[in-house]
């Protein structure tokens, strides 16, 4: 992965590439947290494929791409009409295609300044969460170099509220997870949170963030958590 979906570490994909050139592999990345928020110069990263997700970027839901590079040749795991240059049969998505491409055009040209609005609500809410529950802690880094700027994940030390958490919070209007959203709804705990030996006895929520998102949100996200953890004690 380019970056975790639930913590938010950045790999350099560019060293791992490097690496996998060297000794002859190849490289796949999930993209999907970083494609329109980072810069992917495919002439420069040498890499054999990455994967993108529309939605990420404020396109239509159930659209991506696989990007394969020509060096690689694959064959088809499904077979049919000549779509995608024979290699998927079945109608294409126009509409779906159409919109990633457009929005993908609209997040390369705005990227600088969302990624530094993004940054700085993101910096923000960690700075009046620390103030706010001062035993707070956060899975991952945090170091913005390292981090990707559109995901937070918290470690609360309101261990009372381990089971009712995200039920709070949603009862108040707040949209968060306690893992990745492709396994919301599940009970059988986050296995990156497991990886990295987070611990068990305190909560965990991952807070997600965009360029419609403000600091009045943040401001009652942190101040309703501030409230829910003094009531556990």
């Amino acid at each position: 992965m380019h970056a975790n979906n639930e913590i938010g570490n950045l790999n350099d994909i560019h060293r791992i590439a490097e690496l996998c050139q060297k000794y002859k592999a190849i490289f796949h990345s999930d993209t999907v947290q970083t494609m329109g928020h980072y810069p992917h110069d495919l002439s420069s990263l040498k890499i054999d494929f990455i994967t993108g997700a529309a939605h990420k970027f404020h396109g239509p839901k159930g659209v991506g791409f696989l990007y394969i590079n020509a060096n690689n040749k694959i064959k088809p795991l499904i077979y049919g009409g000549a779509q995608e240059r024979n290699m998927r049969g079945g109608t294409e998505n126009v509409y779906g295609i159409a919109g990633l491409a457009k929005a993908l055009e609209l997040a390369y040209e705005h990227m600088e300044e969302h990624h530094t609005y993004i940054q700085n609500l993101k910096s923000y809410m960690i700075e009046e969460l620390q103030k706010a529950i001062p035993a707070i802690d956060f899975n991952g880094v945090i170091e913005p170099e390292k981090s990707l700027y559109t995901v937070l994940n918290v470690s609360f030390p309101c261990s009372d509220l381990a089971d009712m958490l995200l039920f709070n919070m949603d009862i108040a209007g707040i949209s968060c997870s306690g893992g990745s959203a492709c396994s919301s709804g599940t009970d059988i705990g986050s296995h990156v949170l497991g990886a990295i030996k987070s611990s068990t006895e305190r909560p965990s929520v991952r807070f997600s963030f965009c360029k419609h998102n403000t600091k009045e949100e943040v401001d009652f996200v942190v101040s309703t958590l501030k409230e829910l953890c003094a009531k556990s004690v």
